[in-house]
């Protein structure tokens, strides 16, 4: 399985040694050679008049989260296993992307996806290889690759490999996910293209839970493998690719050189970007179970011998925008900022034995307001045409108002937002067939509005609280089949996220309450809580760095949503109650120039505080584990 696992990472680890011995030595951007200046930037490039560059962390606070869930959000529900379904305790805003939706999400979080790629600019060859290591053999691997080929043109890859045995019988998770990124853009900075690849493998395998929670609760086995399940040869199967290009064009001329800015700045018009991006996506979603007569499932409808469900969504997507840059010439926010859009949207879905095929028109539209430094109004807004969602619709608007000068010392932000929209459930939720369900009906189209008041203190504090209301919320019910809650109910949600240092301490916590009001369709935790404490040391006149730590993580007692594997989706439960359980975890993480560390002890405490560690029923959290990993980055 292994030698599987790693022939990918072997073989794009030699392509990168091919690259690196064959291109050109010459780089457009002038530098020293020991120049370890890394910067990256996603696919909304062309929102600004300058790339929108994040500097790449190169610190170790945090080091130790190599979960993807968890660079997420530190509140999720899962089975017990890196790698399998999962789903966000903290739903808020409720917003999808206008347009069609297949509606199952549980593996979002282990995919690559053309929003979240990205685009490294760098002036020397960067590397960076991780490798981490748990419990049961759990193993996860990752290369980073960017180069600068000729002038502007730089390539890279992203490459990713986990795979995670788990500690109960058909619990294994292997992933692989791959993604490969071009750019180039002029001198003058007028023209510019990205493009990307995509590649994502995901094999879960699934046991449907364990048969008997008294046995764990109390106790009684400590050998995890021996334990009886529910699914003894099902398993989940996702394969994912997708290329996506996008071609931005200045409309407006460039100064050539510094003297010519002045000129510039104060008579040139701007005439604005235009951007046009091709997307395709391929995704197949396989549920595959050689033994259905388990009596897991209420019925069998198709073979009784075999389970192999399968859904095939085929996405084309051409989009053109026109916008006015943010930034001007002088680099300052631009009084008015607008932005114009038009996407359309082919889209194949295929299961047993029908094909649906739908084209749809989405026109939108976004503003910037600027009329002070210190105040900032944002509103975006979408409507689609054509088939299945035929009249969706969504506003979103953000108004924020630093209390003082935003560059300089000031009591923070003060932000108004407020949220809209009226979206046709997912596919999924009107037409299903499988082996084991099967449904053909139609919803009315779910409705949200929020408003939300929130103040950031520069990055110490954020705090906040949402009001929503929603109406026709469609979810499984207890049977696992679809359902819609014909009413509406209110969601209320309170935050706040910190991050304190005291001396050579510092305390990061993520602290949460959320109510529902009038329903009993939507089930979440009232209260959630992650802290974690940090210790820095510097060693060796600052060459080193130590820093131990401790995280905490609890949730208040709920009755939360069960896992239906046949479905890849979370359905109302009545019979158990889970959370009210404190995670308690110890690491220690270590840089040394440019090598990173860790060491991690997770839940520790769970030899002596009572086995009732789920977060879904009958799917045990894993008990205390060694994880440790390494990260070494190079500039050549």
């Amino acid at each position: 399985m292994l030698k599987n696992i790693y022939h990918p990472a072997l073989s794009i680890l030699l392509l990168f040694i091919a690259i690196h011995s064959s291109a050109t030595t010459s780089d457009t951007l002038k530098t020293k050679k020991d120049s370890t200046l890394v910067s990256y930037f996603f696919n909304d490039f062309e929102k600004f008049g300058n790339l929108r560059l994040h500097s790449l962390d190169t610190a170790i606070t945090g080091y130790q989260n190599y979960d993807p869930l968890l660079l997420q959000s530190a509140f999720h529900e899962t089975q017990g296993n890196i790698g399998q379904a999962s789903r966000n305790l903290i739903p808020y805003p409720f917003l999808t992307n206008s347009g069609f939706d297949y509606g199952i999400h549980t593996f979002d979080g282990y995919l690559y996806q053309n929003d979240s790629v990205k685009y490294y600019r760098v002036l020397k060859t960067f590397t960076e290889l991780r490798y981490e290591q748990g419990a049961k053999k759990e193993t996860y691997f990752r290369a980073v690759f960017s180069r600068n080929i000729y002038r502007s043109l730089n390539l890279g890859f992203d490459l990713k490999v986990m795979n995670a045995p788990g500690a109960y019988l058909r619990q294994r998770t292997n992933h692989i996910n791959f993604v490969a990124t071009l750019q180039f853009f002029t001198k003058n900075k007028r023209y510019g293209v990205t493009a990307n690849f995509l590649l994502n493998r995901l094999k879960i395998n699934e046991n449907g839970g364990i048969k008997y929670d008294s046995i764990f609760e109390q106790h009684l086995e400590k050998n995890r493998q021996i334990y009886a399940i529910n699914l003894e040869q099902a398993a989940n199967r996702v394969r994912e690719n997708g290329f996506c290009m996008k071609h931005y064009f200045d409309l407006s001329r460039h100064p050539r050189n510094q003297k010519d800015s002045a000129f510039f700045a104060q008579r040139h018009v701007e005439f604005g970007k235009l951007v046009y991006s091709f997307q395709y996506n391929r995704q197949v979603q396989n549920y595959i179970d050689y033994k259905p007569n388990s009596k897991f499932y209420q019925e069998i409808l198709l073979d009784s011998t075999l389970t192999y469900d399968s859904i095939t969504v085929n996405r084309i997507v051409n989009e053109l925008s026109w916008s006015n840059p943010s930034f001007g010439l002088d680099n300052r926010f631009r009084l008015l900022q607008v932005e114009a859009r038009i996407k359309q949207q082919y889209v194949e879905v295929k299961d047993h034995t029908l094909r649906n095929f739908f084209i749809q028109y989405i026109p939108s539209a976004s503003i910037s307001f600027h009329p002070f430094s210190s105040l900032f109004l944002t509103a975006h807004g979408d409507y689609v045409f054509g088939d299945y969602n035929e009249g969706d619709r969504s506003v979103k608007v953000n108004l924020s108002q630093t209390l003082g000068n935003p560059e300089g010392k000031n009591a923070g932000t003060i932000t108004l937002k407020g949220n809209y929209a009226f979206q046709k459930p997912g596919w999924f939720y009107e037409h299903y067939i499988g082996n084991n369900f099967r449904w053909d009906t139609a919803w009315q189209k779910q409705s949200l509005i929020s408003g939300c008041f929130e103040y950031a203190f520069h990055n110490i504090l954020t705090t906040g609280v949402s009001i929503s209301r929603i109406d026709h919320y469609a979810y499984l019910d207890s049977t696992s089949h679809p359902s819609q809650y014909n009413k509406e109910f209110g969601y209320i949600y309170a935050y706040l996220n910190g991050n304190l240092d005291i001396g050579r301490f510092k305390f990061a916590g993520q602290f949460a309450y959320q109510t529902i009001q009038g329903a009993s369709v939507l089930r979440l935790p009232a209260f959630l809580g992650n802290l974690t404490v940090y210790y820095t040391q510097p060693l060796f006149h600052g060459a080193a760095i130590l820093q131990p730590g401790l995280n905490f993580n609890y949730n208040t007692a709920y009755y939360a949503d069960n896992y239906m594997p046949a479905l890849r989706s979370y359905y109302l439960q009545h019979n158990k109650e889970v959370g009210n359980y404190l995670y308690m975890d110890i690491f220690v993480n270590v840089k040394i120039q440019r090598a990173r560390f860790f060491v991690e002890y997770t839940h520790f405490n769970a030899s002596f505080m009572g086995r009732t560690y789920y977060t879904v029923p009958s799917y045990p959290m894993q008990d205390a584990a060694f994880h440790f990993g390494i990260a070494w980055r190079f500039h050549d």
